[in-house]
């Protein structure tokens, strides 16, 4: 495949369909792998089908085999854009899906043992950045931001005395996100006592740089070790938050747009919603629950 339909795929991510440079960065290098397979053979919906099970004989994940076939199919959107492909190709692929687990999220206890976990560094010699990383746990727990939506916060975007967040999502979308007046007063608490930095991001590094999100990734990791809390991630952190909202009864609809999901149904797969509510709900609702 010519370096021009590379290139031109690469605009058509970037432009058209809004995706970040990281989704457009993976899926060029899930196309790159693929053309590379396949070779100067025609594409086919076989041939698709064919690398898909080279995929999984070779012990890639099932998350893994699903994105590279949907970048996969969004290459072709685009060859079929230039008339260089046959539409009814995509409907003789057949969806990749997989089996989806409830996804993890911690009680409120568990996130008050982080934080606790961060103030016993305190007394610590040269222990620094406490203030901040106690700010980022709790604004990804009371407003559940992506690590990616965090690490790009600037200052002019907290409206501290409003709790309000402008965050931009995917795709370049903003939001207005709300924090609570414990989340608002960690980040102040933070901006007036530890944060240095001649650029404008909120969350900085000990050299004055942007935060980044393996910095956040590590420091949660070696936190919830030392604490003894199950494995938390960013996207933990994250779930949490709208499952907590969920389980007290907010409407799906607006966890939704606290999250900054384009669809209803991401919103619907991605909580963990307690059995003990749903039982709870059931009974309230149903005219015969009780």
């Amino acid at each position: 495949m010519s370096s021009l339909i590379m290139s031109g795929f690469e605009t058509y991510v970037r432009t058209e369909l809004g995706l970040s440079q990281e989704t457009l960065s993976a899926y060029t290098r899930d196309v790159e792998e693929f053309l590379e397979f396949v070779g100067d053979q025609k594409l086919t919906a076989q041939l698709t089908e064919t690398f898909v099970n080279h995929l999984r004989h070779n012990g890639r994940k099932p998350t893994t085999v699903r994105r590279k076939c949907m970048s996969i199919r969004c290459f072709y959107h685009h060859l079929i854009s230039l008339g260089l492909l046959d539409p009814n190709i995509l409907n003789m692929i057949d969806p990749i899906r997989i089996n989806r687990r409830i996804p993890d999220a911690l009680e409120p206890q568990a996130v008050d043992v982080l934080i606790a976990a961060v103030e016993k560094r305190v007394p610590i010699c040269r222990a620094t950045n406490f203030r901040r990383d106690v700010a980022v746990i709790l604004t990804m727990y009371h407003s559940g931001l992506r690590v990616s939506e965090l690490c790009g916060l600037n200052l002019p975007d907290v409206n501290l005395s409003k709790r309000t967040l402008r965050v931009r999502g995917k795709g370049g979308r903003e939001r207005m996100v709300p924090t609570t007046p414990e989340c608002a007063e960690s980040i102040q608490v933070y901006i007036d006592n530890e944060r240095k930095s001649e650029t404008e991001a909120l969350f900085v590094k000990a050299n004055g740089q942007r935060i980044t999100r393996r910095a956040i990734s590590d420091m949660l990791m070696s936190l919830s070790r030392r604490a003894g809390v199950s494995h938390t991630t960013p996207h933990v952190l994250r779930r949490s938050c709208a499952t907590s909202l969920m389980n007290r009864g907010v409407d799906l609809e607006l966890v939704q747009e606290l999250l900054g999901h384009q669809h209803l149904s991401t919103t619907q797969t991605y909580l963990a919603i307690s059995y003990d509510r749903l039982v709870e709900v059931y009974k309230c609702c149903h005219p015969r629950g009780k």
